[in-house]
């Protein structure tokens, strides 16, 4: 009896199958491939292979139902025939014609159930078949193919038309977007080589005046410290002659030191050989920046040099005419310098009034100081002018280069170091930038600072 329900359940499924491809092939689907689609049974494809393997199927159907009626029929036939011979037995009246017909019986049941069998066989390899249709999906067409396909395309003359329909969700998943969310993290953003690193600072105040290199911690210097000039004329001979005075002071400077570091780790300096050289150089041009500002504004307290301006004379306007410009009163620094019997050799100005200067212009428009394309090196009355970050708008220098000296000790120099506190054992070095140098102004009515009257 199990053997003979399994092989009803069997014929029912494949009965089932053939209603749904009968149905589906006379244009009334029990169950849209859509909707299929939706479950994950049936991919949106062409119909082509699907219709054929659904034909193909419902003539396996017809058969089962066949094979179904003819066992059905044959065990019926096969149970009458053993219901009588067990009377004709048991009343001791079973002859051989009775025997013959029961062994007929027990034959046709056979012969339905090998064609049962072989039934069996061709539904599962149908049901294979189906399979491997089903689980490949096939080149849908795009609603940009079906659009262009569609006869509705072929004769537009104008107007809003409907092309095409597709059945199904278009967008039933997530659009795929270059958000972080979605694929972004698939794209790889472009990266600049090396390192964009801020402008330097322009040096200017060392240039000058000249350096001499020295080894030694300080610098002792002789300064003319008063000179009495009697020169004149001889009275008469024998007549005494004028005595003139002069005497000197003794001056000490100090070798100061400008230094700082930065510290970083092994692996950062090993891993990236191009970051050391950056840091070199933005340490020395920090220094050299530092040692700009010290020369022309040091006070000459707590290891700062002792710069220009708190040595160089005052400017004074006196006697300089009615309505003067910023070049008017640049020409009388200039001649106070030289009154000082010190040739004049460069103006220190801001960026802002150097600017204003170039500026100027005649009365019919021209520039004072040429054309804008002028690439000379800025002069003014001859002089050079160095344009400088520190100076203040307003304020200027005006001085001889004879007027101070630069003296090196030790030039600048970096090095790198473990032995700072923990740093041994954290695998971090320091990175020391640092020079040494004096600076003595030895004449210091050669230089001279003002500001420019508002």
């Amino acid at each position: 009896m199990t053997h003979s329900f399994k092989k009803y359940f069997t014929f029912g499924f494949v009965l089932l199958l053939a209603v749904m491809a009968i149905c589906a092939l006379t244009g009334h689907p029990l169950v849209s491939p859509e909707t299929l689609a939706g479950l994950g049974m049936l991919p949106v494809m062409g119909n082509l292979d699907v219709q054929k393997t659904l034909g193909e199927l419902t003539d396996v159907a017809k058969a089962a139902k066949e094979t179904v009626e003819q066992v059905r029929k044959s065990h019926t036939e096969l149970d009458g025939r053993v219901a009588k011979l067990q009377e004709e037995i048991s009343a001791g009246k079973a002859d051989a014609v009775t025997k013959a017909a029961f062994q007929d019986a027990v034959a046709k049941v056979e012969k339905a159930e090998n064609a049962l069998d072989k039934l069996n066989q061709e539904v599962t390899e149908l049901a294979q078949k189906a399979a491997n249709i089903l689980g490949k999906p096939q080149t849908a067409k795009t609603l940009g193919q079906l659009a262009a396909e569609s006869e509705v395309a072929k004769t537009y003359k104008g107007g809003s038309v409907e092309l095409c329909t597709m059945a199904g969700p278009l967008f039933a998943k997530a659009n795929v977007t270059s958000d972080a969310a979605s694929a972004g993290v698939l794209v790889d953003p472009y990266r600049v080589p090396g390192i964009l690193m801020s402008p330097d600072t322009p040096l200017t105040v060392r240039d000058l005046f000249t350096a001499v290199s020295i080894s030694s911690n300080a610098v002792e210097w002789v300064q003319e410290k008063l000179f009495t000039n009697n020169a004149g004329p001889q009275a008469a001979e024998a007549a005494a002659k004028n005595e003139s005075g002069i005497t000197f002071e003794k001056k000490t400077s100090a070798i100061e030191t400008i230094a700082h570091w930065i510290p970083a780790s092994r692996q950062i300096l090993a891993d990236a050989p191009q970051l050391r050289g950056v840091i070199d150089g933005k340490l020395r041009t920090g220094l050299k920046l530092k040692e700009d500002l010290g020369l022309l504004f040091g006070d000459g307290t707590n290891g700062n040099l002792l710069g220009l301006v708190p040595q160089a004379t005052a400017y004074s306007a006196v006697g300089i005419p009615a309505g003067a410009t910023k070049i008017d009163h640049l020409r009388w620094a200039i001649l106070q310098v030289t009154k000082a019997k010190y040739p004049a050799t460069f103006a220190v100005l801001s960026l802002d009034d150097w600017a204003l200067i170039q500026m100027m212009k005649t009365d019919d428009g021209a520039y004072i100081f040429g054309s804008p394309t002028d690439g000379a090196a800025p002069r003014i009355w001859g002089k050079r002018v160095v344009e400088s970050y520190g100076l203040d708008s307003g304020d200027f220098v005006v001085g001889s280069s004879l007027a101070a000296t630069i003296y090196d000790r030790e030039e600048v120099s970096v090095r790198v170091a473990e032995q700072h506190g923990d740093f041994f054992i954290k695998n971090m070095v320091a990175i020391l930038c640092e020079e040494r140098l004096g600076f003595t102004v030895e004449r210091p009515a050669a230089i001279v600072s003002g500001t420019f009257p508002a």
